[in-house]
Formats: structure tokens, C-alpha cells, sequence
């Protein structure tokens, strides 16, 4: 199957299961009309304006939850996509219909849970389907992998393979073998995936790519991040790009702000009973105090104290601050649990109310971590532009022992690229990593942060980037 034609089957498939959603959304509506669960007036051209509505909103919805992102999120995240979309939608048309008629809300409320459950399961056959066919394209497609010095070729492959739709990892060859050897090495392989090699190579790599029409992948560097952002201008006869230099701003800071307060006050309400009874469970196992405070550093490094459910015992940083690692014995048995489901941050709802974080934006570090980092990676400190959020998008795309280059990475492309559609899409997805375990696994034994022990690369990674 090629990959025009892959998309095309794509496209044809979802847009057929839409429509019959719509259809679906029609009798559904007209039954409730005509036995006067909802107005009459519905009937007629509106039903038709109103299915179409509910069309292209849940196409929307899908579309910014990751429902259609087939081959670029795991079958999780695909179906998790699906379910969120259609339990946002069905529940708020049943919503909209009860403002209208003020009754009959068990019917509507049903008719919304019917309606939800059907389109998941569609959904998830729909996902099954395409992803098979997806599979059986791209899985023969061999690619060569072009490593740098502080790349574990074995270990990255291995990885990469597993969790990888795009390509698969057949031929590896290192950097330093040099560009004549590669550019050969090139054309024996229908796909290149450059890894964190040097910039001068990677270009020359990259530009012979695009000569010979070879498709080519590759690990972005942070100044990419800063090309990918800018903004395209014309100088005379000369094509000119602006850097983004400042962080969010202006009206689009005053919008953030007021969608944190709203926020943060909503999601108290709701979760005050979780905090509650995590506060009489953590105090009943070893009579410690319940809430940890942490020092953590925000906007333009400003320090403040982060709340927290203590997950660990009292003395557990007696010997200076580290991360958590795996099967830290640290961690107490409430906290565990607390831990896997992130509900040991709903605290920091009370930051974000008293404007100290954000509800989205990159988690607030320690100011010794962050010294650290810098070291490495001098530009760390940027992330400091912004507020630090409850969830963000290296919680949502990364890991927690992902490695400070990548989470910067991350944070960096928020911060250029934030709206408030961002920020809700952000928000919406927070709640799927409550299913994934490896974005709670702790760094390895021995590492008080997530920098890598591979010795002294500090002028190597500087050079790579």
C-alpha cells in the first residue's frame, strides 16, 4: 500500500464513520422530538443544520485530541482520543437539550451514555483497522541511523524499533566514520534518521537528502526550535526571519491568566474530596505531616513554595534533594498510589489560584537542578519566560526521567507556539498519562536528577547543538 493511497483510505474511512455517527445523531434526535423529550421545532431543515454541526464539531474534537493521529500515537492515545470526543460532545449536546426543555434529564443523560459508548467502540475498530493497514506499510520500510558520541546505538535502536510506526531501524552507522562513507551509505536505505549528531554534518547529510529525493527524519536541535518558530518576513528583496526572543504576553497573558483563576477555582471544587481523603490516609499510615513543601523557582526565576501530598517518608531528603527513582523505597504505599495517579499534585491548584504557577507550562524546577542543567544546556534557563504549569506539554509528550535536553525541547516549542487552544488540548490530554506507567517511573538508582551518567560530554553536546 502506498502512502498516498494509505491517506486516502484514511480520509475516505473516517469521513464514512462520521457520517454515520451523524446519522446515528439524527434518529437519535428526531425519536427524542417525537415523543416530546425535546421540541418540535427541531424538526425539519434545522435537524439537518444541526447534524451537520455535530459532524464537524466531533470531527474537531477528534482532530485536536489525537484521535485521527494514526501511526503517530500509540492505540492508548488513539482510542482515548475517541472517547474523550465523543463523551465531551454527547454530554454536552444532552446539556444544551436540557437548558432548552429543563426536563427529562435521565433520558437525555442516557441517550448521551448510548451514544458515547457506540461511537468508542466504532472508533476503536476504526483505529484497529487503520492501524493494521498503516502497520504493513511503514514496517517495510527500511531506514539507516546516522549516531553521534552520545548516542548508545544498541540501546537506541532496540527502543526505537518497539515504539516506532514510522520506520524501522535496519542499517546504524556513527558520525564519525565520515561523510564520504555516509553520503555512499545513504542510497542503500529507503529512509536516513539522523540522530544527535554534529550541525555541519547533519546539513550536508540533509542537503543531500533533498537532492536525491531521499526521505529523511531527524532529532531537532534547539536552535531547529527557534527556526521552526519564527516568523517569515520580506527585507527588500531578501526573504528574513524574526526570532521569537519573548515568552507569552500582552492580551495573551491577561487571557491565560484568567483561564488559570476559572480553572484552578472549578477543579478545587471537584478534587477537594480526593484531597481530603489522601490527607487521612497519608497522616493514618505514618503520622507524618501531609502536605510537602518544595522550593521551586517560576517566571524570570522567581522563587516560591510548591504544595504537595507527601508521598514520602519524612527524613526522605535528609541527605540533600533527588529525584525519585524506580522502586524508590522512599516512596511510602498512599504515595505510591497517589504517585501513579498523579493525584499527589492537586495542591498546587492553590498556586496556580495565588497566580504563582500556571495550570499549563513547564514544571517548576528546583533552582540547584536548573543550575545544573545549565551547565549542560546553557539554554535551560529559558523555560524560566513563562510560568511554571501543573501539567505541560513535556508531561504530556515526555516522560519524568526524560532527559533535560528533550524536556526543554518541549517547553520551548509551548512557549512559542502557545494559544488557549493549546492550553486546553493540553489539559484534555493530561488525563490519559493517569494510564501510562512510564511517565511515573523515577530516574535509575544512583541519579539525584535526569542528566544521563555518560561521562563529561558537556563540549560535545554544546557542539551537537
Amino acid at each position: 500500500m502506498k502512502s498516498g493511497k494509505f491517506k486516502l483510505f484514511q480520509y475516505i474511512s473516517i469521513c464514512c464513520l462520521i457520517i454515520i455517527f451523524g446519522i446515528v445523531f439524527y434518529l437519535t434526535v428526531r425519536s427524542l422530538a417525537e415523543v416530546n423529550v425535546l421540541p418540535e421545532l427541531i424538526l425539519g431543515r434545522g435537524m439537518i443544520v444541526l447534524t451537520c454541526c455535530y459532524c464537524v464539531m466531533l470531527y474537531i474534537l477528534l482532530y485536536l485530541l489525537e484521535g485521527l493521529a494514526i501511526g503517530r500515537r500509540r492505540l492508548l492515545d488513539l482510542s482515548f482520543g475517541f472517547f474523550m470526543s465523543a463523551l465531551i460532545l454527547d454530554f454536552a449536546c444532552a446539556a444544551v437539550g436540557f437548558f432548552f426543555v429543563e426536563r427529562h434529564l435521565r433520558i437525555l443523560l442516557l441517550c448521551a451514555l448510548i451514544m458515547t459508548v457506540f461511537e468508542t467502540v466504532c472508533g476503536i475498530l476504526w483505529i484497529l483497522v487503520c492501524h493494521r493497514a498503516f502497520e504493513r506499510y511503514h514496517f517495510c520500510r527500511d531506514a539507516i541511523f546516522i549516531y553521534g558520541n552520545r548516542e548508545d546505538e544498541d540501546e537506541y535502536v532496540r527502543i526505537t524499533n518497539t515504539l516506532n510506526l514510522y520506520f524501522k531501524i535496519t542499517k546504524t552507522l556513527s558520525c564519525q566514520v565520515g561523510e564520504d562513507v555516509i553520503l555512499q551509505k545513504i542510497p542503500e536505505s529507503s529512509i536516513v534518521y539522523l540522530g544527535d549528531i554534529p550541525t555541519e554534518i547533519r546539513n550536508h547529510i540533509l542537503k543531500f537528502c533533498q537532492k536525491n529525493r531521499i526521505e529523511c527524519y531527524g532529532i531537532p536541535k534547539i536552535s531547529d526550535i527557534y527556526i521552526q518558530t519564527s516568523e517569515m518576513m520580506q527585507l527588500n528583496d531578501k526573504l528574513l526571519l524574526k526570532y521569537p526572543s519573548v515568552g507569552i504576553s500582552g492580551v495573551r497573558s491577561a487571557v491565560k491568566r484568567a483561564a488559570d483563576v476559572v480553572c484552578s477555582l472549578i477543579l478545587l471544587a471537584v478534587t477537594s474530596p480526593i484531597v481530603l481523603v489522601a490527607a487521612i490516609l497519608i497522616h493514618h499510615e505514618d503520622g507524618g505531616p501531609v502536605i510537602y513543601r518544595q522550593p521551586r523557582v517560576t517566571l524570570d526565576g522567581r522563587p516560591f513554595v510548591m504544595l504537595k501530598l507527601r508521598t514520602m517518608r519524612v527524613d526522605a531528603e535528609e541527605d540533600g534533594a533527588r529525584l525519585a527513582c524506580k522502586d524508590d523505597d522512599r516512596v511510602t504505599r498512599v504515595g505510591r498510589v497517589l504517585r501513579n495517579l498523579h493525584f499527589d499534585e492537586l495542591p498546587q491548584l492553590s498556586n496556580v489560584l495565588r497566580g504563582e504557577m500556571s495550570m499549563v507550562g513547564p514544571r517548576p524546577e528546583r533552582e540547584e537542578f536548573i543550575r545544573e542543567y545549565a551547565e549542560q544546556i546553557p539554554e535551560f534557563p529559558e523555560r524560566l519566560k513563562v510560568k511554571g504549569g501543573l501539567t505541560g506539554y513535556a508531561q504530556v509528550y515526555g516522560r519524568y526521567n526524560s532527559e533535560p535536553e528533550d524536556k526543554i525541547k518541549y517547553d520551548l516549542y509551548y512557549i512559542y507556539h502557545y494559544s488557549l487552544w493549546l492550553d486546553i488540548k493540553l489539559i484534555v490530554l493530561t488525563i490519559r498519562i493517569l494510564f501510562q506507567k512510564e511517565n511515573t517511573e523515577g530516574v535509575e538508582q544512583g541519579q539525584i536528577n535526569t542528566l544521563k551518567k555518560k561521562g563529561d560530554d558537556t563540549d560535545e553536546r554544546k557542539k551537537s547543538t
